[in-house]
């Protein structure tokens, strides 16, 4: 309880220093690139803080202080130059979601740097303080979070990823009244609106739910038998004032625009 309480003071305020630095495990499991640039948002509000951090990513940044990364784009499903068009079709059902950060989270996990500090910890010297991840349709962050004995950080690129609430704060959202990520609607205000939403909720989650227990069955990882290990924190890229009024969950903190960059002036055209 100590531990998590002093993650979420740590976190909760990025830009101050804090009285000791926290060592950051970072792990990108998904190849698209916004989910990157709110992450590695996020991560260059710890570092600009004196935090240090190592990073796995498929979207190398380039060496800065605090910061070292480990390119991934060798082990994961890159999606960089596709129109949504072709994003939608391709994820549109979970198991092909499912499918896909499973292929991800084999490539990191078996990285010759990550099996190192597996090794490392094995061994006793192995000193991170936090594993920040992307959530995403499978879990294999629990293992590493696990295995490694620390806190978990959730980096939601998006608002609240609805088919997966339960599983990440204990609870669910009302359907009737707060919509599902990939509604049409901002809220729920008609019947019609409400009634599919709900229908909308229930068979995300439900998918989301067999397409993993399938995966288990047909295809057991490793990760598969580790206990799921909640998040002591989750920063999504959201704001409070755009989103219909809910219950939220104290360890739930908005920092919606954090990966963006001051607006620079408008370049003179000769």
């Amino acid at each position: 309880m100590i531990r998590a309480v002093t993650v979420i003071v740590a976190f909760a305020i990025l830009g101050a220093v804090p009285v000791e630095n926290v060592r950051v495990l970072a792990v990108e499991t998904r190849g698209g690139k916004s989910h990157w640039n709110f992450m590695s948002g996020l991560l260059r509000s710890l570092t600009d803080a004196g935090h240090e951090v190592v990073a796995f990513t498929p979207f190398p940044d380039g060496p800065r202080a605090n910061y070292t990364e480990i390119d991934t784009s060798g082990q994961v499903k890159v999606h960089v130059g596709v129109t949504a068009e072709r994003v939608l079709k391709d994820f549109a059902l979970m198991s092909t979601n499912v499918a896909i950060i499973r292929h991800n989270c084999d490539g990191i996990l078996r990285h010759r740097r990550f099996e190192g500090i597996l090794r490392d910890h094995d061994a006793g010297t192995a000193k991170f303080d936090v594993v920040i991840a992307d959530p995403s349709a499978a879990d294999c962050v629990s293992h590493v979070a696990h295995t490694l004995n620390l806190p978990v950080v959730y980096s939601i690129s998006s608002s609240m990823l609805t088919f997966a609430e339960r599983r990440f704060t204990g609870h669910a959202s009302n359907p009737a009244c707060i919509s599902n990520l990939i509604a049409h609607h901002s809220v729920p205000r008609t019947f019609v609106q409400r009634l599919t939403n709900t229908f909308t909720t229930v068979y995300s989650t439900a998918a989301y739910e067999y397409e993993n227990w399938l995966q288990r069955i047909t295809d057991p990882k490793p990760y598969d038998s580790s206990p799921s290990v909640p998040p002591s924190v989750i920063f999504q890229n959201s704001y409070y004032g755009t989103e219909a009024p809910r219950p939220v969950p104290t360890n739930l903190i908005d920092v919606g625009g954090i990966h963006l960059k001051p607006a620079g002036k408008i370049p003179k055209v000769s």
